[in-house]
């Protein structure tokens, strides 16, 4: 079990952009933040939708939130993930650059803000940079 959110990676074609993604989540804020995730790399997840990696994660998984690494994401400057929310999957799906996950991940995590909160939020791009 992990004690983070999941970040699956789906895309194989760049793997200098996954590399730049792992670094982005891994460096905190300039206020010392950053997401606790567990980043998973394996060929088998690739070109998997979100409800396909959901079907296939472990009975103990107890994050809300499961992050995607997708062509999109791999392939734009901004690195937008594709985050769900897994306690209430009929919830839109967002996008969120990855320098922004901390907020979602952090606050789902201890059940400070709700999901629906962030798809609100995102940008007329759809994506999710911050409040």
């Amino acid at each position: 079990m992990t004690a983070g959110a999941l970040v699956v990676r789906t895309d194989f074609a760049d793997p200098a952009a996954w590399r730049r993604l792992c670094d982005v989540l891994a460096t905190p804020t300039e206020e010392g933040f950053r997401p606790v995730v567990a980043p998973v790399d394996d060929p088998a997840n690739s070109g998997l939708t979100v409800a396909d990696l959901a079907a296939r994660l472990p009975p103990d998984y107890r994050h809300p939130l499961l992050v995607v690494a997708d062509r999109r994401t791999l392939s734009d400057p901004e690195l937008p993930l594709l985050a769900a929310h897994l306690r209430d999957p009929a919830a839109p799906t967002v996008r969120v650059a990855a320098a922004a996950l901390w907020g979602i991940e952090n606050n789902l995590s201890i059940s400070n803000t709700d999901f629906s909160d962030y798809p609100r939020a995102a940008g007329p791009d759809g994506v999710f940079r911050g409040f």
